[in-house]
């Protein structure tokens, strides 16, 4: 080999010993960490609150007495019976809209002459039985549903219009729904 071919290889191998074994080369680094967070959702609900309530104002009286066994109780002409039950909607979310509508509750089966009515009330105001906003926070609201058979209706001496009926309040449905915003 040529001095001139061992002088470069020599001067190749010293560059390559300064630039990578002589120690690495420097560079800068920095961490910083981001606090874990958390996300919170909200909820919309709707709960029965405890038990429904039934009630009879007699014929001529002012003040409604409460019904202890609804299956023991027999309407006779002259009665008003009214069965309440309460519920209550929860709603949370900072740009939540929600909706109700109370479904149901029809009344089958009357005699003749035997009218009944259903009334919502909802955040102390009466509202149309089918729908009604539902406001941030939690609300009562009440669904009332009134039998009335009046004193003197025509048909209610007749045995076969009105003695030994069953008069049938169906299921009643309060559902919440969120609307879009």
């Amino acid at each position: 080999m040529k001095k001139t071919t061992k002088g470069t290889i020599a001067i190749a191998a010293a560059i390559t010993l300064l630039l990578g074994g002589a120690g690495s080369l420097a560079y800068w680094q920095e961490t910083a960490t981001i606090t874990a967070s958390q996300i919170s959702t909200g909820q919309l609900r709707v709960a029965v609150d405890a038990q429904p309530v039934w009630q009879v104002t007699k014929n001529g009286a002012s003040t409604p007495t409460t019904i202890t066994d609804i299956n023991a109780f027999r309407m006779v002409p002259g009665d008003t019976v009214t069965y309440s039950v309460g519920f209550t909607t929860t709603a949370e979310g900072t740009n939540l809209k929600a909706s109700a509508a109370v479904t149901g509750g029809a009344v089958t089966g009357l005699p003749t002459g035997v009218t009944s009515a259903t009334v919502v009330t909802y955040d102390s105001a009466s509202v149309t039985p089918t729908s009604f906003n539902v406001p941030l926070g939690t609300k009562s609201g009440t669904v009332k549903v009134t039998v009335t058979w009046p004193w003197g209706t025509a048909g209610s001496d007749t045995a076969a219009n009105s003695m030994s009926k069953t008069i049938n309040l169906a299921s009643t449905v309060v559902t919440v729904t969120q609307a879009q915003p």
